[in-house]
């Protein structure tokens, strides 16, 4: 606090708390007072107290002042951090810490986390006047207050950037709520006959290893980021972690594993144990719907701790990191995702099941061979076979390669191969023209001279994206004739 100075506390306005100084209707003179002490000679002051002068009071009035041995006083002043807007740090923070200071002698808080302000879909500050507010009370009737909470939350920049806000944003919040609720009730429906014991460490499979470990890291992630007040990052972690690695890899990855009676009881408990962690991590951001689920999950915590929000919160824990397995099951990432680009580049239906040959490196067979069920569900694969690495690619196929190994993809009776090779065809053309437009504007000397250096920078790029892409086609186009 620098340069401070004295600030007009009166205003002039019909409305407020009326400033309790009264003028002696002859002298002039004034008193301070509770009451007026004598109506028939003083009259009270006609302006009110400034609007920022009552609500400079609030850290310390609302806590028991002038009684500073009430229990609220000594157990919440001073607090730790305030949360605010930009725009009010004079009129309001500053001075919250002047009056803190000189009625108690302490600051009401030790750190001001400073927030952008939430603009409209232009850019344009809200004003009723201008009718470009958003009522949060009517989002949360259309989108659920969770939903509104947690775009809020991930919207939040670390810097106090402003907010462009319109309402169709909502539905990112909304629809992860969806998929919080829709995960949580396949995890419920699939505990039937699980204990109240804890996971069993001895019998983790590779993929059991890779969510508790990612789980592991993620809560890290997010208590760093809470404790360093990046809020929007601390959401996005939570998102990618939830949505991605828990719902569309785990989760997938379980249902095999739940048919599978050596494993359906460890399976259940890893769903139930990540499912309880994630909902602690969110509930910060999404209090409703994670309360809603966890009451419905069957867990000893509940003994000592009947609501979420007294539960205790995930922290880094040695015993869950698995850095090995972490690796190993990105492997079956790359295998997965390359697959299933294949079968894109080559409108192979993904109802129809395909053969694969694995061309693997030595250290990475027995991986492979580890994650076989895997691949086989979620990448629509009938026959796995295994080839030396150096063998050649039969003619008629596709490759892929994924980490030090390749995959084969036999072709025949998946495709009509004169049609593909029209299709390939078509897409190189397509390339070929884009190219010669570009670059026939690079090799104009008054676009280069005139336009700027960004557009010039991505065209070039643009280029050089093209040539690397109509030469995978030419060999791809050669390796169907």
């Amino acid at each position: 606090m620098e340069n401070i100075r004295d600030w007009c506390i009166s205003r002039q306005l019909w409305w407020g708390h009326q400033i309790p100084a009264y003028y002696h209707k002859k002298t002039g003179e004034m008193i301070v007072a509770k009451e007026n002490p004598d109506p028939e000679n003083y009259v009270q002051d006609s302006d009110v107290l400034d609007t920022w002068f009552s609500s400079g009071l609030w850290p310390f009035s609302t806590m028991g002042f002038p009684n500073t041995d009430s229990d609220d006083f000594k157990k919440f002043y001073p607090t730790t951090t305030l949360v605010t807007g930009f725009d009010i740090i004079f009129f309001w923070v500053a001075r919250m810490i002047t009056m803190g200071l000189e009625f108690t002698g302490r600051a009401p808080f030790s750190t001001v986390y400073i927030h952008g302000l939430i603009r409209d879909e232009k850019g344009q500050k809200m004003s009723k006047s201008k009718g470009n507010t958003i009522d949060p009370v009517k989002i949360i009737d259309k989108y659920g207050c969770d939903a509104l909470r947690f775009t809020m939350t991930s919207l939040c920049t670390y810097g106090g950037q402003d907010i462009k806000m319109s309402e169709e944003r909502f539905e990112y919040g909304r629809n992860f709520a969806n998929k919080i609720w829709n995960a949580s009730r396949f995890v419920l429906m699939n505990l039937e006959g699980v204990d109240g014991k804890d996971i069993d460490f001895e019998n983790l499979t590779i993929a059991d290893k890779w969510i508790l470990d990612k789980l592991n890291t993620t809560a890290k992630e997010v208590n760093e980021n809470i404790k360093e007040y990046r809020i929007g990052e601390t959401a996005h972690i939570l998102y990618d972690f939830f949505w991605n690695s828990y719902c569309d890899w785990y989760v997938e990855i379980a249902k095999i594993q739940l048919q599978d009676s050596s494993l359906k009881l460890n399976t259940q408990r890893v769903l139930r144990y990540v499912l309880d962690m994630s909902l602690r991590l969110l509930h910060p951001i999404m209090p409703h719907i994670t309360e809603r689920v966890w009451q419905l999950l069957p867990h000893s915590d509940k003994e000592k701790a009947p609501a979420i929000i007294v539960a205790d919160y995930p922290v880094y824990n040695g015993t869950l990191a698995f850095p090995k397995e972490a690796q190993e099951m990105n492997l079956v990432f790359e295998t997965i995702t390359s697959l299933r680009n294949v079968r894109q580049s080559f409108n192979i239906s993904t109802s129809l099941k395909i053969d694969i040959e694995i061309r693997a490196d030595k250290t990475e067979k027995p991986v492979f061979e580890a994650i076989e069920s895997y691949i086989q569900r979620l990448a629509k694969v009938e026959n796995i076979s295994y080839a030396d690495k150096t063998s050649s690619a039969p003619k008629k196929s596709a490759s892929a390669v994924v980490s030090a190994s390749t995959i084969v993809i036999p072709l025949e009776n998946l495709i009509d191969f004169n049609e593909e090779i029209k299709r390939q065809q078509k897409k190189l053309e397509k390339l070929t023209n884009e190219k010669k437009s570009l670059q026939a504007r690079i090799d104009n000397p008054k676009f280069v001279a005139n336009a700027p250096k960004e557009l010039i920078e991505q065209t070039n790029d643009r280029i050089n994206e093209i040539k690397l892409q109509e030469s995978t086609i030419e060999e791809l186009i050669e390796s169907l004739k």
